[in-house]
């Protein structure tokens, strides 16, 4: 019947159907899902990662893949799929840091963020299967940017424009981070962030980009590690960040998923922020991601003498 598709939600979002992923596509059946991809941003598999083989098959779709900067979390048999679980029972996970938000105690909490936002150069997206759904919670919600930016005042538009973040890696997420929850805690006896095993230098992100398919504006935004606005005074841009971020991460304009067995869901992680609602703490679940390898360019290191393409030292280096 071909490819079709329908809205996930009045958001963001589309679930692909017609397509056949036990065998590669032909050029124009992957051309529909990449053009509806950049149409919306999120695409949605609805149980159809059935296997490793699928997953792969699909990435290749939106581009060439790279391995996980986490390399110990990698598959043994394959560097391109990482594996994201949380067993209760597993003593020596390797992020085991847990959250308390809003009442709830958490394992695999994940604030608001795009990916790789504390290096200069930016993946393109990832496609994340769900192999173990958890029995409870898990959703993973997501956030158009470019709608964001659009139902900002005009004023703000011309106020942000020219603008630039700077963003540092910090795995604290009770550090006061823009537009997270206010009430998180960290869960008792639970280890600190692991920060000391990176090497991520500050670096330097454009607040406004264009979506260089379409020309659209996109809030580049990362919650996450977003510092401050270079070059502007500290209470200006806390009182700016603070703004930008509670608009951005408006919980109406946000679409969650609840993660059915083998669905895959992909995203356009220079336009889509996502977060993770996490599982309580006796809650199994397993996932698999690929990371789709990008850069758009425009991302530099703070210090100007550092070189945008050095080799960094990552988790496990």
């Amino acid at each position: 019947m071909g490819i079709q598709t329908r809205a996930l939600s009045d958001n963001l979002g589309l679930e692909v159907l017609g397509a056949d992923l036990t065998r590669d596509l032909d050029p124009a059946a992957a051309g529909a899902i990449r053009d509806a991809w950049i149409q919306s941003g999120l695409l949605l598999f609805r149980g159809a990662g059935t296997s490793d083989d699928i997953h792969m098959r699909v990435s290749r779709i939106f581009g060439e893949m790279e391995p996980a900067a986490t390399a110990d979390m990698n598959s043994p048999d394959n560097p391109y799929l990482m594996v994201l679980a949380y067993d209760p029972d597993d003593t020596k996970a390797r992020f085991n840091r847990h959250y308390v938000v809003d009442g709830i105690t958490r394992a695999g909490w994940l604030g608001w963020h795009w990916d790789q936002s504390f290096m200069p150069t930016i993946v393109r997206g990832a496609v994340l299967r769900m192999t173990d759904p958890a029995a409870e919670m898990g959703e993973t919600g997501f956030i158009d940017a470019i709608a964001a930016y659009e139902r900002l005042p005009d004023a703000m538009k011309a106020r942000i424009e020219g603008l630039e973040v700077v963003y540092a890696f910090n795995p604290d997420f009770v550090s006061g981070q823009f537009g997270f929850p206010p009430d998180i805690r960290v869960y008792k006896d639970t280890p600190p962030p692991l920060g000391k095993m990176y090497d991520f230098p500050p670096v330097v992100h454009p607040l406004v980009i264009t979506q260089q398919e379409t020309g659209r504006k996109v809030l580049k935004l990362s919650p996450m590690h977003a510092r401050y606005i270079l070059g502007m005074d500290r209470a200006e841009s806390d009182a700016l960040l603070t703004e930008l971020a509670g608009h951005l991460v408006e919980d109406r304009f946000a679409y969650y998923h609840s993660w059915g067995k083998d669905d895959m869901l992909v995203w356009d992680n220079w336009r889509v922020i996502h977060s993770a609602r996490g599982v309580p703490l006796h809650c199994r679940r397993r996932a698999m991601r690929t990371t789709i390898m990008g850069d758009y360019k425009v991302g530099r290191y703070l210090d100007p003498a550092l070189d945008r393409e050095r080799k960094v030292k990552r988790l496990v280096d």
